[in-house]
């Protein structure tokens, strides 16, 4: 009769632990953010600054999803990747980019209740040419990132410019 009770007992433990185990891996229905995932979201933010800022179209465009939408400071939208690709040609056309970069100093990454990975970031555009580098713009992005066979990528990137913290976009629930 022991030997029952004993068996009784760790078969529950095990089935309690493993329950535990199952419900810690899941959010919502949908699997919680790696390290990993993180770290390459994070990535993702680099490659659209130094592709912009060492004029490298290419790095720039390995951050977007093909079907992405990026939204800039000023309102305009640029949808899919030949929509971000022309955006970046002409602002490298101007020569913008051979004069500042960008900063993103902050960033917070997280998976909401239906499964979308929202991103926020600060961003500041320093105009290095002058001495000391100057700041020329801030603000931040609020987007929303996809997991592709090529990894996670940026499917919507919104940007506003200067600071209002009552705004509700990119505001994390």
């Amino acid at each position: 009769m022991r030997t029952g009770r004993v068996l009784v007992m760790l078969t529950a433990v095990g089935v309690l632990a493993g329950a535990g185990w199952v419900s810690s891996q899941h959010r919502g229905g949908q699997p919680e953010l790696t390290g990993a995932d993180i770290a390459e979201i994070q990535q993702l933010y680099h490659r659209y600054s130094q592709g912009r800022d060492w004029d490298d179209e290419e790095l720039f465009l390995t951050a977007w999803a093909d079907d992405a939408v990026f939204t800039e400071g000023n309102g305009v939208a640029h949808a899919g990747i030949e929509g971000i690709r022309a955006q970046f040609r002409e602002e490298s056309a101007s020569g913008i980019n051979k004069r500042i970069t960008h900063d993103n100093p902050n960033i917070l990454i997280w998976r909401d209740a239906e499964g979308v990975v929202h991103g926020r970031g600060y961003w500041n555009v320093i105009d290095v040419t002058q001495t000391p580098p100057q700041l020329m713009l801030t603000g931040h992005y609020f987007d929303t990132f996809r997991k592709t066979s090529n990894g996670w990528r940026i499917q919507t990137r919104g940007s506003k410019r200067g600071w209002d913290w009552r705004t509700d976009e990119g505001r994390r629930p």
